[in-house]
């Protein structure tokens, strides 16, 4: 198994390392691959025909890798490209008018099916949504990741339901939706009984208004909410979704993150040792642009989170301040908007005994990766041994029962985000000019290294 490469090993001394370009330099940080995608979403004037020509156009720039899955991805996506160019969403008619219709055999143009997208991490899902994102001939359309997309209709639901106490929330709600007409949404997965309850209805209210529903996900429909509490009345949802989306698989095999390994450099530092405080004290530095630290207050929905340490865009927490207390996915999504770069320290080895803080590492992971901020991290263990899917005695059947499936599933994700944030083009198109600037400069540095008289 290939692991990230360990700064700490090439840290010089404190005293010869004066400035904080000098310390990056003897770490080895050089802040840079991937996230290609973002040209996906050049001017609509760039652009030419659906997903399918896109796709080639940028293989042949050298953008994409040509392959064959994701080209099939590619070509479903294009039919519901050319669905959608004459497709009008019309909800169907009430009252006497809808009775008329009945009564005529008369029915609503159905909407064109959605898609599906499912496989393992890094193989694509993503990047294939994405492009017929950019591209669906529409601008009444969305794009969210799932866990943002929840956490606003449970806020919804709440506003509704406070203003119209007697009045059904849900279909008011659907009729906001889906004055988008496409909605796709990144990992969709359902771990919560709140969320399955409310998708139960929220899902035929918006299919019912002709909304088309695109979703990647790193499980199968029939797997969504497995061992959930109440599963049973969750199962019209994953019918339903199977009738109006078709449901295809993106199992090429390869985890294009972990490609982008090869260009990775050390923004993880691991194992931590007395050498890492000045490596992380430099890079804070260089990050905020020398400002001068000063605690800082979060306030939002009647929450607040404080950060130790913020200068400029970047906040320095430990794991024991950011997920060993009970902050939510709106704390981290949160942070992710506030600051383009994360500096988190001290992050343990986690157990199943200790899944709590890891579920809450993975929803930060999910939250900076979606802002495309940088992390940087100090931890115990490299990162592909952070989470040992293990009690502390090394009972491992857990793993097969209901306690920590889910966290074993959502850490693999985890783990092939972190690798490509890792990444000195993540850095470079990331949100920290700073950071981006001492990515490309250290980049040309290594491609044009000074002659040797």
């Amino acid at each position: 198994m290939h692991r990230l490469p360990t700064a700490c090993r090439r840290l010089a001394s404190r005293a010869a390392l004066s400035t904080p370009y000098a310390v990056l330099r003897a770490t080895g940080v050089m802040l840079s691959t991937t996230h290609a995608v973002r040209l996906l979403h050049a001017s609509p004037a760039r652009r030419r025909g659906g997903p399918a020509s896109e796709y080639t156009r940028l293989v042949a720039a050298g953008t994409f890798v040509d392959d064959a899955f994701q080209r099939s991805i590619v070509q479903q996506l294009e039919r519901l490209y050319r669905e959608l160019l004459t497709y009008t969403p019309r909800a169907a008619p009430t009252g006497i008018a809808g009775l008329a219709c009945r009564l005529l055999g008369q029915k609503p143009r159905p909407a064109p099916r959605g898609l599906y997208i499912y496989g393992d991490v890094g193989t694509g899902k993503t990047t294939t949504m994405d492009l017929f994102y950019a591209t669906a001939p529409t601008a009444r359309k969305r794009r969210v990741h799932f866990h943002a997309f929840m956490l606003d209709v449970h806020a919804r639901i709440r506003q509704l339901r406070h203003a119209h106490p007697q009045a059904d929330a849900l279909p008011a709600l659907a009729a906001e939706l889906a004055a988008d007409h496409v909605l796709c949404f990144d990992e969709f997965q359902v771990t919560d009984i709140a969320d399955a309850m409310v998708l139960r209805r929220l899902t035929a209210e918006l299919f019912a208004r002709g909304v088309v529903i695109v979703t990647t996900s790193n499980r199968a429909p029939d797997d969504l909410y497995a061992n959930g509490l109440q599963r049973e009345s969750f199962v019209p949802c994953i019918r339903m979704l199977k009738e109006q989306c078709r449901v295809v698989a993106l199992d090429s095999g390869t985890d294009y993150r972990r490609r982008c390994q090869a260009h990775a450099h050390a923004v993880y530092f691991a194992p931590s040792d007395a050498r890492t405080e000045p490596a992380l004290d430099a890079l804070f530095a260089l990050a905020a642009g020398g400002r001068p630290a000063a605690p800082a207050t979060l306030e939002f929905l009647g929450r607040s989170l404080l950060v130790p340490r913020a200068a400029n865009g970047v906040a320095r927490l430990s794991f024991a301040e950011l997920c060993a207390q009970p902050h939510s996915a709106a704390d981290y999504i949160q942070l992710a908007q506030r600051f383009h770069t994360v500096m988190l320290t001290d992050v343990p080895v986690l157990h199943m005994a200790d899944r709590n803080e890891a579920r809450r590492f993975i929803t930060l992971i999910d939250a900076l990766y979606e802002a495309h901020a940088v992390l940087i991290m100090s931890c115990c263990s490299d990162i592909y041994h952070i989470f040992t899917g293990q009690f502390d005695d090394g009972d491992v059947s857990p793993l097969l029962g209901h306690a920590g499936e889910e966290e074993v599933f959502a850490f693999q994700r985890a783990i092939s985000r972190l690798v490509e944030m890792a990444s000195s083009q993540w850095i470079i198109n990331g949100r920290n000019r700073f950071l981006a600037d001492n990515a490309r400069r250290q980049a040309h540095e290594a491609a044009h290294p000074p002659a040797h008289e």
